[in-house]
């Protein structure tokens, strides 16, 4: 017969494993209802675009080209309400014909007829879906994310600006824009439609781009931002690396930096840049 002892012992041990199970139970309670209210956030937010919208949301993410560029000029005059913080047409052109590879744009087939009372920023530049399609469909940028690739660590100023006669220079130029090599993808724009913000856009573009440049075999993915977005893109991984040195704009910048390295080092070996 057990002594009295060795039952409360017993019963200290089994109170014990009680607590640790209930603990065990609490916490994955705890992470089932965080799941489902981000799911049920996602949700909102999937509704909420729709709600906006006028036509159907279906979206199309591919990296950008030349034939694209007017609707980019479009959307980065739309998106940033300073004229300091837009990248000029021959920027745009410039990156566009660069590093397409280092683009991605959001895309909508939209019928003209469908948003005639909704104003697009970027329909009147957009392209057919089809010759001569019956319903005149176009396919509308919605959101883009704009890169160059650097042998920085951090956006530098001298990422952000084009070489002199670049169109018609055959050499490379390593001073100044893009670095065809680099290890760095400097994002330069990060544009969403202003009407369609806060409707999720911006993460799956985000997402969808570093994954991107994961795959191409990027070390980091650095941009500058002002203080009030610091927290946003804290959300998507980046870190915070201080206060920049970019002057771009008027300065008053701050340092945000993704490791793409550490996050292949769990998925095999990274590819080169092509």
């Amino acid at each position: 017969m057990a002594s009295a002892k060795q039952l409360d012992d017993q019963f200290d041990d089994d109170a014990a494993i009680d607590d640790e199970e209930a603990d065990e139970e609490f916490a994955e309670l705890q992470r089932t209802m965080s799941s489902k209210r981000r799911d049920d956030k996602e949700k909102g937010k999937e509704n909420r675009i729709q709600e906006i919208l006028p036509f159907p949301f279906a979206p199309n993410i591919r990296p950008l080209g030349i034939s694209d560029l007017w609707s980019t000029v479009a959307l980065e005059n739309a998106a940033f309400p300073d004229p300091r913080h837009r990248a000029s047409p021959e920027k745009l052109e410039y990156r566009v014909t660069k590093c397409p590879e280092l683009t991605l744009g959001v895309f909508c087939t939209v019928v003209p007829d469908l948003a005639r009372d909704f104003d697009i920023e970027t329909l009147a530049t957009a392209h057919p879906v089809e010759t001569d399609r019956a319903d005149q469909a176009r396919s509308v940028l919605l959101a883009h994310i704009i890169a160059t690739a650097s042998g920085s660590t951090t956006v530098q100023d001298r990422d952000m600006e084009i070489p002199a006669g670049w169109r018609t220079s055959q050499g490379e130029h390593v001073d100044k824009g893009h670095r065809e090599g680099g290890r760095t993808i400097c994002v330069h724009s990060l544009a969403v439609s202003p009407k369609l913000q806060g409707c999720g856009l911006g993460k799956l573009i985000m997402k969808s781009f570093l994954q991107q440049m994961k795959g191409l075999g990027a070390e980091r993915v650095a941009l500058i931002c002002q203080d009030y977005l610091v927290s946003y893109y804290e959300r998507f991984g980046f870190k915070h690396a201080g206060k920049s040195k970019a002057e771009f704009g008027g300065g008053g910048w701050y340092d945000m930096v993704f490791d793409l390295a550490a996050t292949a080092a769990t998925s095999g070996p990274a590819q080169p840049p092509k």
